[in-house]
């Protein structure tokens, strides 16, 4: 198997790495280039004495280079691949570098399979449970605290919020995070910039913004005080959402859901000082959404499965209502059966499915949504900056962003299939299917393209 240019150029960690790494794409910087199966290995001229050898396994992807760089993959790793996609290397017998890396792998895999069938050590419950009633503990201390700051706040009036100075908010966020719970310490950390932001088509205006996350705020936190009130899985949405683990225990008593999912796009942001990569999956044959996340910092790898291509195997979503979130379980990565958009429904059919969403949590910020046939165009009646994706159900406006002139162009006035966040004002895009290609939007970096993937 081969990837795509842009597949492998949405594996780089940063753009200068992407940059570089076309620099590296040239076949006459190599040397011994060669494949057994999905594994390509070459050398290359660097810095020292010595070139750089390189390997990487298409099918992870994963890629391991001599080099000194901190980043993966490298540009060696990245340039190797590029080579590859522009012309197949020939197959032929790996070096004894490349054969030792290709059973290290093997040896790694063959281990990890073999740990997750030896039976569970023994677990101290009682220490356990003391750990678990210290943080419950932690966290309704910090709930009483938010309700009294947010009771204080609203008696002030949103006029007096706007006027508060980043610590005012700050202070509150680095109090929940002491009490352990990030999830709401992040949505506090958020208010700030949404007082700041300018009014921009398909987002709501400051004051609004302002009030709807005071008031999801709130909302969670009544939910929070209400647990056993609520359904089991409920429960596991609220306490996710102010920032619980799941246990590793927890996620392998959960099911699998075997298919044949697409994948439809990357994205990343930051979180704190963490770096949230999210793969956006569908199903092709129940045409479930899924978001896969990995945390890591600046600069590391996004999860396995590149954009365009197919993950055929299981995921395992983890608790929650509704269910997105989910983890890899056993399959790989590979050719895309076609370039499409299972579950592409029309706007209002989109609009269904967030409301849906958002009765089951009213805490959300956004959903993702699937959109067929519709075109991409000015909205009349919102003045000359706003665009929207409509058809004859209605239309939702999109978000403006830098990308926005290039999915215009791409879309050319015909009717597309269109993949995004949506948080009841506007749609962010992240993937469109026109024509039997796939494009989505660069994961890094900011040019304003999109990148053909399928």
């Amino acid at each position: 198997m081969s990837l795509t240019t842009a597949q492998i150029l949405d594996l780089a960690p940063d753009a200068s790495s992407r940059k570089a790494g076309q620099d590296q794409a040239k076949p006459q910087k190599w040397a011994g280039l060669g494949r057994a199966g999905t594994v390509i290995w070459g050398e290359i001229k660097g810095s020292g004495a010595s070139p750089y050898r390189t390997v990487a396994d298409l099918a992870g992807p994963a890629s391991k280079c001599t080099c000194p760089s901190r980043k993966f993959p490298c540009k060696h790793g990245l340039g190797l691949m590029l080579v590859d996609a522009a012309s197949p290397l020939a197959e032929g017998e790996p070096p004894d570098w490349a054969a030792a890396w290709m059973k290290g792998r093997e040896s790694r895999a063959a281990a990890a399979e073999t740990r997750a069938k030896e039976p569970a050590k023994p677990v101290d419950e009682r220490a356990q449970a003391k750990r678990r009633q210290a943080r419950e503990d932690r966290v309704a201390a910090a709930l009483d605290e938010l309700d009294l700051w947010l009771r204080d706040l609203m008696r002030r009036g949103l006029a007096a919020a706007r006027s508060e100075p980043y610590a005012f908010w700050d202070r509150m966020a680095g109090r929940l995070v002491d009490g352990q719970a990030p999830g709401l310490a992040r949505r506090v950390r958020a208010l700030p910039g949404l007082i700041a932001a300018a009014p921009q088509p398909g987002a709501p205006r400051p004051e609004a913004a302002l009030g709807l996350g005071l008031g999801r705020l709130a909302l969670l936190l009544r939910a929070a005080r209400r647990l056993d009130a609520l359904s089991p899985e409920q429960a596991a949405g609220v306490r996710a959402a102010l920032g619980y683990p799941v246990t590793a225990e927890e996620m392998a008593a959960r099911p699998d859901h075997a298919d044949t999912w697409a994948v439809l796009a990357h994205a990343v942001e930051e979180e704190d000082r963490l770096t949230a990569r999210s793969v956006w999956l569908v199903g092709r044959a129940n045409g479930a959404l899924a978001q896969v996340i990995d945390y890591g910092t600046a600069g590391s790898p996004l999860p396995p499965a590149p954009a365009g291509q197919d993950f055929s195997g299981s995921l395992a979503f983890q608790p929650g209502d509704p269910p997105l979130r989910a983890v890899f379980r056993e399959g790989r990565a590979g050719p895309a059966a076609g370039a499409a958009l299972p579950g592409a429904g029309s706007v209002a059919a989109a609009r269904d499915a967030f409301a849906d969403a958002l009765s089951r949590a009213p805490w959300l910020e956004r959903w993702p949504v699937r959109l067929g046939s519709v075109r991409l165009g000015r909205l009349a009646a919102a003045g000359t900056a706003a665009f929207a994706a409509g058809d004859a159900s209605g239309s939702l406006a999109l978000r403006a962003e830098p990308r926005l002139p290039s999915l215009l162009a791409v879309a050319a006035g015909r009717p597309v299939d269109l993949f995004g966040l949506y948080d009841g004002y506007g749609l962010q895009p992240l993937a469109l299917v026109t024509e039997g290609r796939l494009y989505a939007m660069p994961a890094q970096g900011t040019q304003p393209v999109l990148l053909q993937v399928a």
